[in-house]
């Protein structure tokens, strides 16, 4: 079989019959290859914007979480303070409460010391 001279020197002729450097299947291969590096190239743009997607959602949960968290602790402080009243405001009655007792008992002490109308 006889050697091409094109091919000896590097040139090759396509499908086309067009006049190339690169080997047909070398071609065809590299034409291969940059389909899939557009393709993979196509699918991590589309799984950034998923994930971005993702990532707004988890701030924006997040966000809610906290805020959520704030109102649970302003909550929790608003009973502390609604019981430290109560507890105060009983004391005051307890107080309240044994002053009238003196006073009752002093006035049924003096009822009797007077004695019968």
């Amino acid at each position: 079989m006889a050697k091409d001279p094109l091919a000896e020197a590097g040139l090759h002729f396509d499908e086309l019959n067009k006049l190339r450097v690169l080997e047909p299947e070398a071609a065809q291969k590299t034409a291969g290859l940059k389909e899939e590096c557009k393709e993979f190239v196509d699918k991590i743009g589309h799984f950034q914007r998923i994930v971005g997607d993702l990532i707004e959602l988890v701030d924006a949960l997040a966000k809610e979480a906290e805020l959520e968290k704030m109102k649970a602790i302003g909550a929790r402080n608003l009973l502390k303070s609604v019981a430290k009243q109560r507890e105060s405001q009983q004391q005051q009655l307890h107080a309240l409460i044994a002053e009238k007792k003196m006073q009752l008992e002093r006035s049924e002490q003096l009822c009797r010391e007077a004695g019968p109308v």
